[in-house]
């Protein structure tokens, strides 16, 4: 298995110390619940996970993947751009991994303004020291306008308030899925 061509996995573990020492954790896009498994097998017994999204098929595949933890995660079949209306407390770490749903219609995708708002949301909610990390998939159409739209967005964060890093690979054909990861720093 390739390890540095594997962005998710790279992704995750630039975001595992947090995840492990976080009391409140969101996951944006459940999916297939991948990203939800990683987050509640490495958080603390006594962290809430929030694990959105607008598909029921996707919350349950997540609740199937995840049952063990279940008592610890709140499954919210919402869009994202709720997320704020859910969360009523800080955020320690939040994940978007954002497209669609593997495996299911390909035409039910993450929109780049929902998408915006939730990441504005999550900011603003985001705890001193907190991370945020946002898997970006610019090989379909709305993809690309959702990843350009966001890297827009994030070049312009004040940098006393953020660290805003990208992974991407760069001998990889420009449609391949790329990361942010996002610390708050003030």
């Amino acid at each position: 298995m390739q390890t540095v061509s594997n962005v998710i996995n790279l992704m995750h573990q630039a975001i595992l110390p947090a995840v492990r020492r976080a009391e409140v954790i969101v996951d944006a896009t459940a999916g297939n619940g991948g990203d939800t498994l990683f987050l509640a097998q490495n958080m603390k017994a006594s962290c809430q996970l929030y694990a959105f999204d607008i598909q029921a098929e996707a919350i349950l595949h997540t609740k199937e993947r995840t049952k063990e933890f279940a008592s610890q995660i709140c499954y919210l079949q919402q869009s994202h751009e709720e997320i704020g209306r859910y969360v009523d407390r800080s955020i320690d770490v939040a994940m978007f991994n954002l497209g669609y749903l593997p495996g299911a219609d390909h035409e039910a995708v993450t929109n780049h303004e929902s998408t915006l708002k939730a990441v504005k949301c999550v900011l603003a909610k985001l705890r001193l020291q907190g991370i945020c990390a946002i898997m970006v998939y610019p090989g379909h159409p709305e993809g690309k306008i959702e990843a350009d739209c966001l890297a827009s967005f994030l070049q312009e964060i004040p940098v006393r308030n953020y660290t805003v890093g990208c992974y991407r690979l760069w001998n990889h054909r420009p449609e391949a899925p790329y990361g942010f990861i996002l610390e708050r720093t003030r």
